[in-house]
Order: C-alpha cells, then sequence, then structure tokens
C-alpha cells in the first residue's frame, strides 16, 4: 500500500489500480497450488485459486458498493448476503483454472478503472456508514476506496507474486 494519502485524488488511486492490474498480467500462470501463510487477520490460508477466486468476487462487490455511494446511498459494507458471496468467490478458486480467474480479475478491474474515471474529489469526500466484522463506523468514500479497492488488489497482487 501507499505511504501517502491518495484518498482524495482519483487519478491517484486510478494510477494505482492500473499499475497493479499491469503487475497481476506479468505474473505467470502457475499450476500448483501451494497454499500460503495463513491470513493473521481472518486465519484463513489460501492459494493462487482462492486469491484469485476472492478477487474476481469482491472487485465487482466493491466497485458496485462505491458506485452507489456516489449516488447517494449512505451506507457501504457486506452483510450476510455479502459475506457468503465472499466465500463463494474463494471457493470458486477451488474449481476453475488460474487464467480463467485472471480474465475474471481484470474485467472487474476494468470496471473499477471505469467507476474511477467518473468520480471527483468531491465523491470521495462523501461519509457513509461502513459496516464490518467490527461493527458500524461513519468512514469517507475516499478512504474506502483505497483500502476495499485499489490497497486490497495491490495487497492481493503482492500476495500472488509471494505464492509464485
Amino acid at each position: 500500500m501507499s505511504e501517502r494519502d491518495d484518498t482524495h485524488d482519483p487519478l491517484a488511486l486510478l494510477e494505482r489500480l492500473e499499475a497493479a492490474r499491469e503487475r497481476l498480467a506479468r505474473l505467470p500462470i502457475s499450476r500448483p497450488r501451494h497454499v500460503g501463510a495463513p491470513d493473521p487477520e481472518t486465519g484463513e490460508t489460501w492459494h493462487r485459486g482462492n486469491v484469485l477466486g476472492h478477487m474476481s468476487e469482491m472487485l465487482p462487490y466493491w466497485t458496485d458498493q462505491i458506485r452507489r455511494a456516489k449516488a447517494g446511498s449512505a451506507r457501504m459494507g457486506r452483510d450476510e448476503e455479502g459475506v457468503a458471496q465472499r466465500r463463494q468467490g474463494i471457493e470458486q478458486g477451488d474449481v476453475a483454472g488460474e487464467a480463467e480467474l485472471k480474465r475474471a480479475v481484470d474485467r472487474g478491474i476494468a470496471g473499477a478503472v471505469k467507476l474511477l474515471a467518473k468520480l471527483t474529489p468531491e465523491d470521495l469526500d462523501r461519509t457513509v456508514s461502513f459496516h464490518n466484522r467490527e461493527g458500524d463506523r461513519v468512514a469517507r468514500v475516499g478512504q474506502l476506496l483505497e483500502m476495499l479497492l485499489v490497497g486490497h488488489v495491490e495487497e492481493h497482487v503482492a500476495q500472488l507474486a509471494s505464492l509464485d
């Protein structure tokens, strides 16, 4: 993740997302599916397919959440259905091929790029009630966009590179 605060700058976030997209495209397809270290936050252990499956689900999910916030929704986050969708995305990585999953992730990034190109600094300054496993809190859309979409993609691309 970036050390600077890009949460007010849609162009900077867009550039970071495009850079992560390019890095992902350069990663070779890996046939073995070695499980990585447990996630310190969730305890989950994933192989490359799980990571890509999660990314292919989370990109459209959070892009839609940001789009709704731009349109005036005062709430963002995952409810029980959203948590189930997340789990399905991760599990999809157990059966789908890596090339197919990478194409799905690229389509998800393309959707996020399209949205980012339309966002203004004012959109990023809007506040919403954000729900996650720790509860509800007020957050700026720009902070959530950086955390849930751009930074999240960057982290998972780095994770994939480490699982080669």
